[in-house]
């Protein structure tokens, strides 16, 4: 039978290389599956979230948004650019009865809540968090211990509160977290300032072994004090003493920096004593460990240390 020519499906990454490399012309023919998250980084980073007048920062994000080729959301900045210019406002009034007055400034409460609306309807959440950020639409709580609210009516500020969530999320999954933590620091509302403050765990493994070192060892002296966690100094798996220093071969109180290869490590000067001459860990294990690599410039890079 004849060959049936049939339209094959492309998968294509679009939210990488450089920005100015994006033309209509070099792009194919396409529809977005999730254009929401076709240029996320590149909006996480070009986006300004803050700044005085309002105006020019929504014009500063129409601009990226421009070169982008993001039209609607193009429209959307320069929409409230100009309303923010007509009403001779700098942001969203206080309360609804400061803009009867001021016709322009009556139109921009509902424009904007319908444009956010919008906006999550598509998915886009991060376009909701930006706009909501650049207008101030939370209300920070007056006192310790209560709720933010929402500055535009008939906008519940859990809604609010999940466009929030939902982007931190998305930066975490993509590794933005350097945009994800700004983010979670400058937001008004405590329940999403409140990520911030969770605690980081961080899991070891015996570098002779390579099993976990679970838990710590609970100390109780005789002063009926209450009990202390300390760090595990022996293995549980092959009994070997952790947390010596690989040269003195005493416990590592300070600074303690490893080789991410071979897990051996010890104290920060004796370890730059070590490599300073030599590239292999002084344990006997054979590996390379290169712990303080040389730059281009002759100064040694930091190791990781904890």
């Amino acid at each position: 039978p004849p060959d049936v020519s049939r339209s094959r499906l492309v998968f294509s990454i679009t939210d990488q290389g450089d920005a100015g490399d994006l033309s209509k012309s070099s792009m194919p023919a396409s529809v977005d599956i999730a254009p929401e998250l076709t240029h996320l980084s590149r909006f996480s980073e070009l986006y300004a979230t803050s700044g005085s007048p309002k105006a020019d920062v929504c014009q500063h994000n129409a601009s990226v948004a421009e070169g982008l080729n993001q039209k609607a959301i193009t429209q959307m900045w320069k929409t409230i650019a100009t309303i923010l210019n007509g009403a001779g406002l700098d942001g969203l009034p206080n309360s609804p009865s400061d803009s009867h007055s001021n016709p322009m400034a009556h139109v921009l409460m509902p424009t904007v809540r319908n444009l956010l609306l919008q906006r999550a309807d598509a998915g886009d959440v991060q376009t909701c968090v930006v706009l909501c950020e650049v207008m101030d639409v939370i209300i920070p709580p007056a006192a310790a211990g209560g709720s933010a609210k929402s500055r535009i009516p008939n906008l519940n500020i859990s809604l609010v509160r999940e466009w929030y969530l939902t982007y931190i999320d998305l930066l975490q999954q993509m590794c933005l977290f350097t945009q994800a933590a700004s983010l979670i620091r400058n937001c008004r509302d405590p329940a999403v300032g409140a990520l911030n403050q969770k605690a980081t765990t961080i899991h070891e493994s015996c570098p002779r072994c390579g099993k976990p070192l679970l838990g710590g060892t609970t100390i109780q002296d005789n002063s009926g004090s209450k009990p202390q966690l300390s760090a595990q100094r022996i293995c549980r798996s092959c009994r070997s003493r952790v947390g010596l220093c690989f040269l003195c071969h005493e416990p590592v109180k300070g600074l303690f920096v490893w080789c991410p290869g071979c897990g051996h490590g010890g104290h920060l000067e004796h370890a730059m004593e070590w490599f300073a001459n030599n590239e292999v860990c002084p344990t006997g294990c054979g590996h390379k460990c290169n712990l303080f690599p040389m730059s281009s410039n002759n100064q040694t890079i930091c190791p990781k240390v904890k």
